[in-house]
């Protein structure tokens, strides 16, 4: 299975929100994220940014998803 990013963002907990949501209709999904910026809260120059992940064959669905039920903030 091949995991693809639907979303990105800064920090851990909106990801595992996100994710939480996903998975709740269904969509598996995972995040990957660097160690530093997790361990330190860093966000700065891509430290602490979290990527999404679902199956490539489920990436469609989940996009809908996270557009119908997620804005993210300005």
């Amino acid at each position: 299975m091949r995991w693809v990013a639907v979303h990105k963002t800064n920090g851990v907990t909106d990801a595992e929100i996100l994710k939480n949501m996903l998975e709740s209709f269904g969509i598996p999904a995972r995040l990957s994220y660097e160690a530093v910026g997790k361990i330190y809260g860093l966000t700065m120059d891509g430290m602490g940014v979290v990527a999404l992940l679902v199956a490539e064959d489920r990436a469609q669905e989940a996009q809908d998803i996270l557009a119908e039920h997620f804005t993210p903030e300005s």
